[in-house]
């Protein structure tokens, strides 16, 4: 597959991850719900799905479908971005203690779930 193929299909990954994460942020509010849980939503599941797939890429047959997923798809899907805005803009609405357990659920929470998600990609690899 050449270079612009992978680079168009990693740009509709990104697209769809894109809109995935903006339907979930809007659900978030939709419930009347802080914008913030929509964020940790998308990192956290994000992040174990981002280990499933590097779990799984053991095998190089599959690294070109790991790029779009990965790179394409999780990478439209999660937001550093907008989760460092948060934490900026959260200091004015909510307490410490809210953006230290936000804070800690995302780096703290989004590591185990990558930690447990590459173990399970490894395991349905084998």
């Amino acid at each position: 597959m050449s270079d612009i193929a992978v680079m168009a299909l990693v740009g509709v990954g990104g697209a769809i991850g894109a809109l995935l994460r903006y339907g979930i942020g809007r659900w978030v509010v939709k419930n009347r719900r802080p914008s913030y849980y929509g964020t940790l939503i998308v990192n956290l599941v994000g992040s174990f799905a981002i280990g499933v797939f590097l779990g799984l890429q053991f095998e190089q047959e599959h690294l070109m479908a790991n790029r779009i997923a990965v790179v394409g798809l999780l990478g439209g899907f999660t937001t550093y971005s907008t989760l460092n805005v948060q934490k900026v803009t959260m200091r004015d609405r909510e307490s410490k203690r809210t953006i230290g357990i936000y804070l800690a659920a995302t780096y703290i929470g989004g590591f185990g779930l990558t930690a447990l998600g590459v173990g399970l990609g490894y395991l349905l690899h084998t």
